[in-house]
């Protein structure tokens, strides 16, 4: 194994990288009860092929956002909602796909294939959003059935798309458990923006290893760390919602359950909104779609470092 620094992608890397990355979302699809029955009735060619469709319209609509990279040199400053993906390449790995040829970023010269991979946004404190054309969907859901694929928010700014982003319609496999899928997304997006929704905040869209080859090799936990620094800086704290198998990963990099932390009540209330009192899990009872049990995310947050006095200062 011969792993490469987090790679930042731009937007000429997109079709190089959608194929590796479906597969790294493939081979977790149904590792849970509640994905086995939204999804395990889908053959897995075609399964691959709905995966690698939405994640290519999801990766050429987000990539058009501004970066967070660019925060503190591209003019824009912190009024607008940003975006920024990362990948970590095998470079023993070659599973016979085209190599990269892109012109943008790293991921051109660096070969091997994408074994994970990140995906953050930053949302500006609501009423200071620059006018910038753009307007984050209420739901992620690369999987939305029937529905255009488009980039979440947990604000409601009133700023409209950019006009060069092209929104195409991908749709469910038949075999999906369409009403569950459906149910699941908006639900989870839905308690994101009650809980986070006005909170100036960095948050954790997605983080994917390739299972079950390159799983609890650190590989996630180097992804995740490079967002901290940029929430230090800028004193925002970073929320997720957390699957059950990526809850005990949360805890260890510092993140909290809603409603357990706060800073102090005397403290920003635009930092805090949303969080005080709220009910920490997401819960799907499995029984009411023909499965049997209880799937819960939990809302979690990770306070940055010097304003939780957590580093000594």
């Amino acid at each position: 194994m011969h792993l490469t620094d987090p790679i930042h992608l731009s937007l000429e890397d997109a079709d190089n990288v959608v194929p590796d990355i479906a597969r790294i979302k493939h081979s977790s699809l149904t590792a849970t009860p509640l994905g086995q029955l939204r999804y395990g009735d889908v053959p897995a060619e075609e399964a691959r092929e709905w995966l690698e469709a939405c994640t290519r319209v999801e990766l050429l609509s987000e990539l058009k956002y501004p970066r967070i990279v660019g925060l503190e040199c591209d003019g824009l400053g912190r009024h607008v909602p940003r975006m920024e993906h990362l990948v970590i390449r095998d470079l023993d790995l070659d599973l016979d796909l085209p190599q990269p040829t892109a012109q943008g970023d790293v991921v051109s010269d660096a070969g091997g294939v994408v074994v994970a991979f990140a995906e953050f946004q930053y949302h500006p404190l609501p009423g200071q959003e620059q006018e910038h054309r753009i307007k984050p969907s209420v739901s992620k859901s690369t999987t939305e059935t029937q529905s255009r694929v488009e980039i979440p928010s947990l604000t409601s700014s009133s700023s409209q798309p950019p006009t060069n982003v092209d929104t195409e319609v991908v749709k469910l496999p038949s075999s999906a458990h369409r009403a569950l899928h459906k149910h699941w997304d908006q639900t989870v997006e839905a308690a994101l923006s009650a809980t986070f929704g006005g909170m100036h905040c960095f948050e954790v869209r997605g983080i994917g290893t390739l299972s079950p080859t390159h799983l609890r090799k650190g590989i996630a936990s180097r992804l995740l760390a490079w967002i901290f620094p940029w929430a230090d800086r800028l004193d925002v704290p970073v929320v997720l919602a957390a699957t059950p198998a990526g809850y005990p990963f949360y805890i260890r990099h510092g993140f909290v359950e809603v409603g357990d932390h706060h800073r102090g009540e005397g403290d920003d209330e635009a930092s805090t909104k949303g969080t005080r009192g709220t009910r920490p899990f997401i819960e799907c009872d499995m029984a009411e779609w023909g499965g049997i049990g209880i799937h819960r995310h939990v809302l979690m947050i990770r306070w940055p470092k010097h304003a939780a006095g957590v580093d000594g200062t």
